[in-house]
């Protein structure tokens, strides 16, 4: 069951990928146009850049996790026998699923204060809205570790029966 929603979590996250990395681009190329072309900047192109990239980081991060991409120095791992390895790499998941966790539960804390609460000072929309992806991309870290644990727990590797590199 977690492997479903693993799953359908991946390909919902790769499009929305797709269509902020778009948007990040067509915000960006028009507001160079504005700027050096018409010679009138839009004054919140800058912003919303900032934000799409935020969203687009963390929805990379989950989706690196997910495809076991994530960047690692693998020597230690490299040289350890089949079951050490796989012990090795449940810690590592664990240790993963733990930080996330801890994450959400504050950083759900933070998004739901009222400091947050405030608008966004060029773009009408409330902070908490544009920083919700913190608390969203730990969750579907939680989803994408449990993954990974249950596929090794089950003398399976993460990613097994996926393309992978």
């Amino acid at each position: 069951m977690i492997s479903f929603i693993a799953g359908l979590l991946e390909k919902l996250l790769a499009w929305l990928s797709i269509l902020l990395g778009a948007a990040l681009t067509i915000n960006m190329v028009v507001a160079v146009f504005f700027r050096y072309v018409i010679n009138h900047a839009i004054y919140w192109a800058d912003e919303l850049s900032l934000y799409l990239f935020c969203w687009l980081t963390f929805l990379g991060a989950c989706l690196a996790l997910k495809r076991y991409e994530m960047a690692a120095v693998t020597l230690l791992l490299d040289r350890l026998s089949a079951k050490a390895r796989r012990l090795l790499e449940l810690l590592i998941h664990v240790c993963i699923l733990l930080f996330a966790l801890v994450i959400t539960y504050y950083s759900t804390i933070w998004v739901m204060s009222p400091s947050v609460e405030q608008y966004s000072p060029t773009i009408p929309i409330k902070l908490s809205m544009l920083y919700s992806i913190l608390p969203i991309s730990m969750v579907c870290m939680i989803v994408f570790s449990l993954d990974h644990i249950i596929r090794l727990l089950n003398d399976g590797k993460p990613g097994e029966g996926e393309n992978q590199k």
